[in-house]
C-alpha cells in the first residue's frame, strides 16, 4: 500500500528560520577630563613643569642667601685711619687707629709698616727698592684681641728710630690678624697713606689706593 503525504498549499509560506543575533561590544566612553588625564600621564603638563623649575629656583636661592649670609658674618671688616696728630710737625708722631667694624672679633693682632719712601729733615730721602717689600715693627705693637666696634691705636715703628722726624713720606700700614682663634690661617690688610704739609705748615697723612 501506497502512503499519501499532503503538501501545503502553494500560497502558504514555508516558516523562516531565526537568525543569531551579533553581539556588539561598544567601547568605552571616555568623557573630555578623562582624555586629558589620559594625556596628562603621557606627558608632564606645563603647570608641573614650572612648579619643578619654581621649587630648583627657591631651592638655589635659599642655598645663594645661606652663602652670603655666612661670608658677611664671617668677613672680616678692618680699616686704619690716622688720628690727630700729637706733634703737627712732625707725622712720625701720628697714632694711627685700627677699627673692627666686621661682626666677629680678631685676634692676634699684629701692627707694622711699610714704605716707599721716606724723607727727613734737609732733604735726605730713603726709597725702597720695591715698594711696601719692606717692614719696620715692634714686637709690643700687638693686641690679643680687637671685638665688633671697638678701636686699637698705634704710633708709627719709627718713633723708636734716632732720628725719628720725617715729613713727605709714603707708607702702608700692614696688619696681620687671626679672624678666629684656633684657626691656624692669618689675613693680612694693607693700608696705604701719604703725608702732606698744609699751607700753616702741619702734616697730615692722607689714605691712597695701594695700587696707584
Amino acid at each position: 500500500m501506497s502512503r499519501l503525504v499532503k503538501l501545503p498549499p502553494e500560497s502558504a509560506e514555508m516558516p523562516k528560520k531565526k537568525k543569531p543575533k551579533k553581539k556588539r561590544y561598544s567601547k568605552p566612553r571616555t568623557s573630555k577630563g578623562n582624555k586629558d588625564n589620559a594625556s596628562g600621564s603621557r606627558k608632564p603638563s606645563a603647570k608641573r613643569l614650572l612648579q619643578v623649575i619654581g621649587k630648583i629656583f627657591l631651592i638655589l636661592l635659599a642655598i645663594w642667601g645661606a652663602f652670603l649670609t655666612t661670608w658677611i658674618t664671617f668677613n672680616p671688616r678692618v680699616f686704619v685711619q690716622p688720628a690727630v696728630a700729637l706733634d703737627p710737625n712732625n707725622p712720625a708722631n701720628t697714632p694711627f687707629v685700627v677699627q673692627n667694624q666686621g661682626y666677629i672679633s680678631i685676634h692676634d693682632v699684629k701692627f707694622s709698616c711699610s714704605i716707599k719712601y721716606l724723607t727727613f729733615p734737609g732733604g735726605i730721602r730713603a726709597e725702597a727698592q720695591i715698594p711696601y717689600d719692606n717692614s719696620f715693627s715692634n714686637p709690643k705693637h700687638m693686641a690679643s684681641i680687637i671685638a665688633p666696634g671697638e678701636q686699637y691705636s698705634e704710633l708709627l715703628p719709627f718713633i723708636d728710630m734716632e732720628h725719628n722726624k720725617i715729613e713727605e713720606s709714603d707708607i702702608a700700614i700692614i696688619l696681620s690678624f687671626k679672624p678666629i682663634k684656633w684657626l691656624p690661617w692669618r689675613c693680612k690688610t694693607k693700608h696705604r697713606f701719604v703725608s702732606t704739609q698744609s699751607k700753616d705748615g702741619l702734616w697730615h697723612w692722607f689714605p691712597q689706593p695701594v695700587d696707584k
